[in-house]
């Protein structure tokens, strides 16, 4: 995904960074940055596994 679609279907799907954070192990400040626009770049681990669980919460929301 790219960066603008990943804010797109966070805000979307009303997910607080804080959840991100906890369900991801992803480091709150980096998550706060990234989601804040503050900067572009995120480790490939960091951002699949924040893709992962933001396509996770959109198939809960789907079914």
């Amino acid at each position: 995904m790219e960066n603008q679609e990943l804010r797109r279907r966070k805000e979307e799907l009303g997910l607080i960074d804080f959840k991100i954070n906890y369900k991801t192990g992803v480091h709150l400040g980096v998550i706060e940055d990234f989601f804040a626009g503050k900067t572009d770049t995120l480790d490939p681990k960091d951002r699949q596994k924040i893709e992962a669980l933001i396509e996770a919460e959109a198939k809960k929301r789907r079914a």
